[in-house]
């Protein structure tokens, strides 16, 4: 083994605090970018939304609304970042459902239909159906609606944008 001087070993303790201030420094620019762009795409949603006549417009035709296409099926979409997701369900060829995706129970997440039935993430077995009234308990209360209409393959939200 060659002998290496002194002066150019690198010494342990230099080196786990000279890797240890290196990983703070990744870590902390990654967790900045991370939190930066989900806050841009969340906090920009609203302007990513179609909106005519102060209603929200969901056009079928769009990829991104596509399973609002096949009866039974659903998906959130993100207002804000301060408001809970909507729900938009097709309950039947002519008619869709918008409401709150926050359980009235105890403020749950509201899954997106499986069946017909939208669950309670609590496992507490709250259920409710496509227009997001009660199935069973322990929610009391009708999920929060908001009025749509479907009209040439476009669903309009009467939501407070406000």
């Amino acid at each position: 083994m060659e002998d290496i001087p002194p002066e150019d070993l690198l010494s342990r303790r230099r080196f786990l605090s000279d890797s240890g201030r290196l990983l703070v420094m990744i870590s902390s620019f990654s967790t900045l970018a991370c939190s930066c762009t989900e806050e841009n795409e969340k906090g920009n949603r609203l302007a990513e939304l179609a909106i005519e006549q102060g209603r929200i417009v969901l056009d079928l035709n769009e990829s991104r609304y596509h399973a609002l296409n096949t009866l039974g099926n659903g998906l959130k979409i993100v207002i804000t970042r301060q408001e809970s997701p909507l729900i938009i369900t097709r309950v039947s060829e002519t008619q869709v459902a918008a409401f709150s995706s926050q359980c009235t129970h105890a403020g749950y997440e509201v899954l997106l239909p499986d069946q017909g039935v939208l669950a309670c993430s609590s496992g507490h077995g709250g259920a409710f159906d496509l227009e997001g009234r009660v199935l069973t308990g322990p929610p009391k209360n009708n999920l929060p609606s908001y009025p749509t209409q479907l009209i040439a393959n476009r669903v309009h939200i009467a939501y407070p944008l406000g």
